[in-house]
């Protein structure tokens, strides 16, 4: 826990210093959120006990975020990066971009840590099935107090990724991440404990 902390305090106070540096206030509060999502990780893990490839999973998103808003390429950051057009119907309606990517990936990084919560902490059994689509939706209510951040920040600072009338594509990744990380992990453990997936009803 500690090497993860260390790792995350330096991209942070970085990032900082970059963005005050930039101008751009918008990823100041960013980092500040990471901070303080970082912090309510160090006291979850008292109870939830993470494994340390969830925390550096989550350290991780830290820095793609950190590069997304600080990473300049041409006229945009990185987060407005177009990676390969797999649907393109003009404007944001775009995919697939950086911005989705990261959304995809963490939020198929929370899924997985409500799976384990769910498992670890509360005990809750069941058809495997079931539990992975608690956790997916437990991962999409996530998704949407970030969605909600993102749009409150947006209405008097315009220093980021663009506009955000992107949000329903940013759901279909956080949804598309949360399904795919949830159905690989159910399935991984099923095949190692020898258990039979049943179907959910």
């Amino acid at each position: 826990m500690r090497k993860v902390l260390a790792f995350s305090v330096v991209y942070l106070l970085a990032g900082s210093v970059w963005f005050l540096r930039t101008g751009n206030s918008e990823f100041v509060i960013y980092v500040l959120v990471i901070a303080v999502l970082l912090a309510g990780l160090v006291w979850l893990q008292r109870t939830a006990r993470f494994p340390t490839w969830m925390l550096w999973g989550f350290s991780l998103w830290g820095l793609m975020h950190v590069l997304g808003g600080g990473v300049v390429m041409g006229e945009h950051v990185l987060f407005a990066q177009r990676i390969f057009p797999l649907v393109d119907q003009g404007g944001d309606f775009y995919i697939l971009k950086y911005d989705q990517v990261v959304h995809a990936y963490l939020y198929g990084l929370v899924a997985v840590m409500a799976l384990h919560v769910l498992r670890q902490v509360f005990g809750a059994r069941g058809p495997a099935a079931a539990l992975a689509v608690t956790a997916v939706l437990v991962s999409l209510g996530v998704s949407s107090l970030n969605e909600l951040m993102e749009f409150l920040i947006s209405l008097n600072m315009d220093n980021g990724v663009g506009g955000y009338d992107n949000t329903m594509l940013d759901f279909v990744s956080n949804f598309t991440g949360a399904v795919v990380a949830t159905t690989v992990c159910t399935i991984i453990r099923s095949r190692r404990s020898g258990e039979v997936l049943e179907p959910v009803g």
